[in-house]
């Protein structure tokens, strides 16, 4: 394990250093002065200084915070190590496990599908995936038949019945017996998913799990294409996102870092090997995972983000009608229903649109400062992402470590400090 003070050095030193290339595209680095923008340099100095900090003592390895407004990237840094025992610095090309930060690429994708005409979203789930047609709901371990059916609607916002099957009782100990993310594909996933009973009434609660997995099924069966080759060519090639995919191909795999978690007795960084979350790996990928499985790079990630600040079109490309993104990243949550507490959201603060969180009541929010309409989402090992429409502004933050909600938080307080 490297010392802090060596750890320290190498953040300081790599801050603002990086590639100007990157597979031959031009790198999305600084595109404009942070205040050009109306951000405040010495209040984006605070953040850097902040993520320095957390490398110096111990609480992460390396990360990556890269701002966009007005559409132009102002602020794109790098600190620490991608690999602690290797000495391998962080770099504007490291690539990032993003886990759920997957499900908002693959929400766009259905979306995709939905503009062409190929389902409404208040489908029954079954007239496209014939597996949901008979579906049970636990009852205190007595499963009885769903009173109503799932609808497209219901995978993107979370309030299908599906779970996790992070913990060892109910609904979630039926998921790990089943060994779902063990599927050789999405079909298989889907099927064995099907035969387990939903945690409640379709449309009844809200209720975080592998809904957007099931969205990823979804897409393959309407396009008739494999997940990754439908993003690929519809939206990863046409977007210039040159770094992100399922696999990572054999010449990339060094620039993938080790991810980490920090022992609750000693508050040591801990490396995490791959597939101890649900299985998920970055090596022989078997199950295209819609709700956890890809990997990029915050240049890849901002184009992404900026096509949806923008209403739907990144440099002359258009993925999706500005009214479509309008409607995305609205509450599209019932009055009453909202993320649950400790997760997302408290009371009806935060909603959910389709396939992002998004700020209703920014006064009440228990989490940042905020504005009503922004929306974001993050992934398991510490990755962020969110966009303000009001304020045209983007955040990537990338890091490799679970449990690091309270830094995320702090990230987006120092970004929303430094708005002029």
């Amino acid at each position: 394990m490297l010392s802090r003070g060596m750890i320290l050095l190498g953040a300081l030193l790599l801050m603002g250093c990086g590639q100007d290339l990157l597979d031959g595209r031009p790198l999305d680095t600084e595109a404009a002065e942070p205040a050009a923008a109306g951000l405040d340099p010495d209040r984006l100095q605070r953040l850097d200084d902040y993520i320095a900090g957390q490398i110096e003592s111990g609480q992460i390895a390396g990360a990556q915070v890269m701002l966009a407004r007005h559409d132009l990237v102002v602020h794109n840094e790098v600190f620490g190590f991608r690999d602690l025992h290797e000495e391998a610095a962080v770099s504007h090309d490291t690539l990032w496990r993003i886990y759920s930060m997957t499900k908002p690429v693959t929400s766009v994708a259905a979306m995709m599908l939905l503009e062409e005409g190929h389902f409404e979203l208040d489908d029954p789930l079954s007239e496209h995936l014939p597996e949901y047609g008979e579906m049970m709901v636990w009852n205190d371990g007595d499963p009885v038949p769903a009173e109503n059916p799932i609808t497209i609607r219901h995978l993107f916002t979370h309030s299908a019945g599906f779970s996790y099957g992070f913990t060892e009782e109910g609904v979630d100990a039926l998921y790990r017996e089943a060994e779902l993310f063990a599927s050789e594909d999405l079909a298989a996933f889907s099927e064995r998913l099907a035969e387990q009973p939903l945690l409640f009434e379709p449309g009844s609660r809200w209720h975080y799990g592998v809904a957007t997995d099931v969205l990823g099924r979804l897409v393959e069966v309407v396009s008739g294409h494999s997940l990754d080759r439908f993003l690929g060519e519809r939206l990863f090639e046409p977007l210039g996102m040159v770094d992100t995919f399922f696999e990572v191909p054999e010449d990339k795999r060094e620039r993938l870092g080790t991810q980490h978690r920090l022992n609750p007795e000693s508050s040591v960084l801990e490396e995490v090997p791959d597939g101890s979350l649900a299985g998920i790996r970055w090596q022989n990928v078997q199950l295209l995972s819609g709700g956890g499985g890809l990997v990029s790079t915050a240049d890849d990630y901002m184009r992404f983000a900026r096509m949806l600040l923008n209403g739907g079109a990144l440099e002359g490309v258009r993925i999706l009608s500005p009214k479509t993104v309008a409607w995305m990243t609205r509450n599209h949550l019932p009055a009453g229903m909202e993320p649950a507490h400790g997760v997302y959201g408290q009371g009806d603060s935060i909603g959910f649109g389709l396939g992002f969180a998004v700020v209703d009541d920014a006064a009440h929010w228990s989490g940042v400062v905020a504005t009503e309409g922004e929306y974001w989402w993050g992934g398991a090992a510490g990755t962020l992402f969110w966009a303000d429409p009001e304020y045209e502004v983007i955040g990537i933050l990338m890091l490799q470590r679970f449990d690091a909600q309270p830094i995320r938080q702090t990230v987006r307080t120092l970004v929303n400090a430094a708005i002029e």
